[in-house]
């Protein structure tokens, strides 16, 4: 059993307002489970993730999407979600570091990895199976933790030349979380600017460079001014994408919280696929289009990565620790095992050669989606009963 929260949340009038309409029944389509998240709606997230859930579930749980940072945005997710401001909605936990401190052990870690199939699949399992004080986490915001999703196919997106490690140094790059500590090593200079700044702070030259996703070219509007693409593929970035209000699933009854569990895996497989891979393949087929130098990063990185992830679980139970977590050792030792367990799983599935699309194929993804779904269904869905949490 979860430990349900002790703490005291404070909610605006419209959260409450909100929180009644969505935990009373959930019977009928005025009272519908809002689920809220910063992304546009014609985002993959939503297109492919979200919204199909919506539709499978509408005649069990009526559900409304509210997309594009209208009713919260990153920072205050966490909050407004506990609080009632939207029965659902999408998390990054190191915007609520402090709330979070379990849970975030698992973002800080995203340099041991370098498959957002391989490292959503490994922190999900981590979070729901193998970590009480990252669900306790949530339970403490009144909360609880459904889903999740992770960022892949990491490099550079640059306004000046990077094309090998020796350009870094001197450097300003556009890095957050652990990706600071990255650019650092690397010889740059990091500089914290939210996902919006961003845009314009390499418009502005404030930013050499953008550290995240290749997918990023596709997804904001930065293709103009980026002039050059160091790709290394190494670094995933996980995040939950159903993080749900705990008197929200607890007035659900059995039939529709098994409903919603066994809808998470297809949440978390297409948003996944479509959001990260799909994208970043489209993201390179813009790069050609625009004639943007794609330079993919060669054993120099590779050596790199090795020495650097020596000491990164070390460097992050350290930080973790002198913000107040747990036993951050035994969370990272299972994340890493956990991590080890689906690069087997992965790499015998062939879904690894999914990363490897160099043009979109329609049945290729889809049948991609399908066979992730069953993975993280199968090895972690179906090995946890919803009336338990």
């Amino acid at each position: 059993m979860i430990i349900k929260s002790t703490k005291i949340i404070k909610s605006s009038l419209i959260g409450l307002f909100i929180l009644l309409l969505t935990s009373r029944g959930l019977n009928a389509q005025e009272n519908a489970l809002i689920y809220s998240n910063t992304n546009p709606p014609d985002n993959a997230a939503n297109v492919y993730g979200i919204v199909p859930m919506i539709e499978d579930l509408k005649d069990i749980i009526p559900m409304k999407l509210v997309p594009g940072s209208q009713l919260f945005d990153s920072r205050t997710a966490l909050s407004s979600i506990g609080g009632g401001i939207a029965g659902a909605g999408e998390v990054i936990s190191s915007y609520s570091r402090s709330d979070l401190k379990h849970a975030v052990i698992l973002n800080d870690l995203m340099y041991l990895g370098r498959n957002e199939l391989v490292v959503n699949a490994a922190a999900t399992e981590t979070l729901l199976r193998n970590c009480p004080n990252c669900m306790r986490d949530y339970a403490e915001s009144n909360t609880l933790f459904l889903s999740g999703a992770a960022a892949g196919s990491y490099g550079m997106l640059c306004k000046s030349e990077v094309t090998n490690v020796s350009q870094m140094k001197g450097k300003k790059f556009r890095a957050v979380s652990a990706s600071r500590r990255w650019v650092r090593a690397l010889g740059g200079i990091p500089v914290s600017l939210s996902i919006n700044d961003m845009v314009e702070g390499l418009s502005r030259g404030l930013v050499d460079c953008i550290v995240g996703p290749i997918a990023w070219l596709k997804s904001f509007p930065i293709a103009d001014d980026v002039k050059y693409i160091y790709a290394y593929n190494v670094g995933a970035f996980s995040f939950a994408t159903m993080v749900i209000n705990r008197g929200v699933w607890d007035d659900l009854n059995a039939i529709q919280k098994h409903a919603l569990w066994n809808a998470q895996s297809g949440v978390s497989a297409r948003t996944v696929v479509r959001l990260y891979v799909a994208e970043a393949i489209q993201a390179r087929m813009i790069a050609k289009e625009k004639g943007i130098p794609i330079t993919t990063a060669g054993q120099d990185i590779e050596n790199f990565w090795q020495d650097f992830k020596k000491d990164e679980a070390a460097t992050v139970n350290k930080v973790a620790g002198e913000l107040g977590a747990k036993n951050p050792k035994e969370i990272s030792d299972n994340f890493i095992k956990n991590i080890e367990k689906w690069e087997i799983i992965i790499a015998s599935s062939g879904l690894a050669n999914l990363l490897t699309l160099e043009e979109i194929d329609e049945e290729i993804l889809h049948s991609a989606e399908v066979e992730y779904e069953a993975l993280l269904q199968k090895n972690i869905y179906d090995k946890i009963n919803p009336e338990e949490l």
